[in-house]
């Protein structure tokens, strides 16, 4: 069998189709036109004689050899821009402040964080958790210089880059008609918190009257409360387990807008932490590393 080597470029827009779901927003990131990201994705297809995405009218989705592929192939691509930032900015230093998401931090200090120290050595990490509004706010006020925060498609999208979807859905407790209650109990986190933006703004809408009956910082606490029966929420579809189920039009509730995961910069970076600023957000924006975020989160 003659030798065969996988086109990183192509695995990398593979990954990118498979987190942002449509081939569009792929060729903005990969600064390509969108005929070029589906020839990649085909020939990559054809390279290994599968389907790997799965097109529809509103986006694409991985088929489960595409799941497959993606998983198998997160450590090859982290090595590989592991080497290049060790090769290409052996000796960049500086202190770099970053903001993340309370709804992503375990699976961030699981494989995010960890990886980012080990290839970016000499620059010192400051980092800080809290939901998307308050680190949105922090960027701009130039309390932070990179953070990860999501948007919902009703705001207005930032000078960023786009890293992965989300689906919000309205989530109740299996075997009860909590959602029938009025008012509707809600387990929510604080202010500053998307989804709770989400959640309440299509109430309103709706005029629909409702409670905070149980509110917590902790993205667990909340699952946990829906799971328990105790009040409906808003959680990423991914996120529902067997004890959950998701509410739509037949329940009363209409489908909620998708959100966005950007990489967010701050205008008041420092001029001497400048570089360590744009090697971590390099790191930042590898597939390798936010793909592991996604697939756990």
């Amino acid at each position: 069998m003659p030798d065969r080597t996988l086109d990183i470029e192509l695995l990398r827009t593979l990954h990118m189709a498979g987190s942002l779901g449509t081939l569009r927003a792929t060729a903005t990131r990969r600064h390509c036109t969108l005929g070029a990201v589906s020839q990649q994705i085909k020939r990559l297809e054809q390279q290994l004689d599968r389907q790997l995405l799965v097109r529809f009218r509103t986006g694409v989705q991985l088929t489960t050899e595409g799941e497959q592929l993606i998983a198998q192939s997160l450590a090859l691509l982290a090595e590989h821009d592991a080497l290049l930032e060790r090769l290409s900015h052996p000796s960049t230093q500086g202190v770099v402040r970053i903001g993340l998401p309370n709804e992503y931090v375990p699976q961030m200090l699981d494989s995010l964080l960890p990886a980012l120290r080990q290839t970016v050595p000499r620059v010192r990490l400051q980092v800080r958790t809290a939901n998307s509004l308050e680190l949105r706010r922090a960027v701009d006020q130039g309390e932070l210089d990179l953070a990860v925060a999501l948007y919902s498609d009703r705001d207005a999208q930032p000078c960023g880059l786009p890293l992965w979807r989300t689906q919000p859905v309205w989530a109740s407790p299996v075997c009860h008609e909590l959602h029938r209650l009025d008012p509707l109990p809600l387990a929510l986190h604080p202010c500053d918190c998307t989804y709770r933006a989400i959640a309440l703004a299509a109430l309103n809408d709706n005029g629909r009257s409702w409670e905070t009956v149980f509110t917590s910082t902790s993205l667990a606490a909340i699952e946990s409360a829906v799971a328990n029966g105790l009040a409906v929420s808003v959680l990423n579809r991914a996120r529902l387990t067997r004890d959950m189920q998701a509410l739509g039009s037949r329940e009363g509730f209409l489908p909620l807008p998708e959100c966005l995961a950007y990489l967010i910069e701050s205008p008041e970076v420092g001029t001497h932490d400048r570089a360590a600023v744009a090697l971590v957000k390099s790191r930042l924006q590898s597939f390798s590393l936010i793909q592991k975020v996604k697939l756990a989160g």
